[in-house]
């Protein structure tokens, strides 16, 4: 992700903004800014949880959360900051009317002096709560990239709208790194890597965050190799094109999906490594991958990288790793764990 962000001028912008070097991987460099100043804050305010880090982050970047987990919760929130001419507030249910409309940072002009400068407003409501720790990073990740200047217009929605933007992204991948600073994670995981380990360091760690952010996150951040895939049912990228291209419906003439690693993430130690892996490689029929996906369950095995093959028929670095799948839904989640 961080190398497609590189090219992008608005991440460019940031990096510049705040006096960063932009000359190699801009996304880079912001991610040492934010984990410098995250080391700040946690020795600052002596943190021992990744909540405690929340807390305490919100605090320096002079922020207050509130939570809006009913209808009559928005009307209370915003009806007591108009009381205190807070007008921004005045549109804040067009704000968040939309199902991926997850929260607002609103800098107030009108706060008394102990009060905090900005207010971030994160949508609790149906199926976004899943999303409420995340969204609280993804607020924080935009002030903690603020310069001095820009503090002093600040606002921003965190919206569909503007969701594909890549400063949007680039706090979304800030908000993935800081939310699960390995800094307070397990250095060591007992009985080894599985979902259950992950669920576990979630619970102790992070219990607000969902469990598919805590996933993601706690993989990343993980000090051993590990690749974590979710696979389903899908066309290749050409495919998918050409079928939308000439309209092609559910007619013989239409391709056929297999079953692909539709979403991945390798963590960073598994990259320095040397090892890769691509979004929607097809999964090898005799993965247990697959066979969790027929049957159902969870199930283990022993294989090889190099049973995954590229798009121009090219086989992977041979490479012995452990995988582990469950079902889910319509697709399978799996670990693979590189043996290196």
């Amino acid at each position: 992700m961080s190398n497609r962000l590189d090219s992008k001028p608005q991440v460019w912008k940031v990096a510049v903004d705040l006096g960063l070097s932009a000359s190699g991987s801009p996304c880079r460099e912001i991610l040492k800014f934010v984990s410098s100043r995250i080391k700040r804050i946690s020795k600052k305010f002596r943190c021992q949880t990744l909540n405690e880090l929340l807390i305490a982050t919100a605090a320096e970047m002079e922020t207050t959360f509130e939570e809006i987990h009913s209808d009559e919760d928005l009307q209370r929130i915003q009806r007591g900051y108009l009381d205190r001419r807070e007008t921004a507030f005045a549109n804040l249910e067009a704000e968040l009317q939309g199902a991926e409309d997850y929260g607002i940072t609103i800098r107030r002009t009108h706060q008394e002096q102990w009060e905090p400068l900005f207010v971030s407003v994160i949508d609790c409501r149906g199926e976004k709560i899943f999303r409420r720790y995340f969204t609280k990073w993804h607020e924080l990740a935009h002030l903690l990239t603020l310069t001095p200047q820009m503090r002093l217009v600040f606002r921003r929605s965190h919206s569909a709208s503007i969701a594909r933007d890549p400063e949007e992204i680039l706090m979304d991948v800030i908000a993935g790194e800081v939310g699960f600073h390995p800094d307070f994670l397990p250095g060591k995981l007992e009985g080894g890597i599985s979902f259950d380990t992950i669920l576990r360091i979630r619970d102790e760690c992070c219990p607000d965050a969902s469990a598919q952010a805590a996933t993601i996150g706690i993989v990343k951040a993980l000090p051993v190799p590990c690749i974590l895939v979710e696979a389903s049912m899908a066309l290749r990228k050409q495919e998918s094109i050409s079928a939308r291209q000439l309209g092609l419906g559910l007619g013989e003439m239409s391709p056929k999906p297999a079953l692909r690693a539709v979403h991945v993430s390798v963590n960073g130690v598994a990259r320095e490594a040397g090892i890769c892996f691509h979004k929607n490689w097809r999964v090898p029929a005799e993965s247990v991958i697959s066979r969790v996906f027929t049957d159902g369950g969870n199930a283990e095995a022993n294989e090889d990288l190099n049973w995954w093959t590229t798009s121009d028929g090219s086989s992977l670095k041979s490479c012995p790793v452990c995988v582990k799948a469950k079902k889910s839904w319509d697709s399978v989640q799996a670990l693979i764990i590189p043996e290196v």
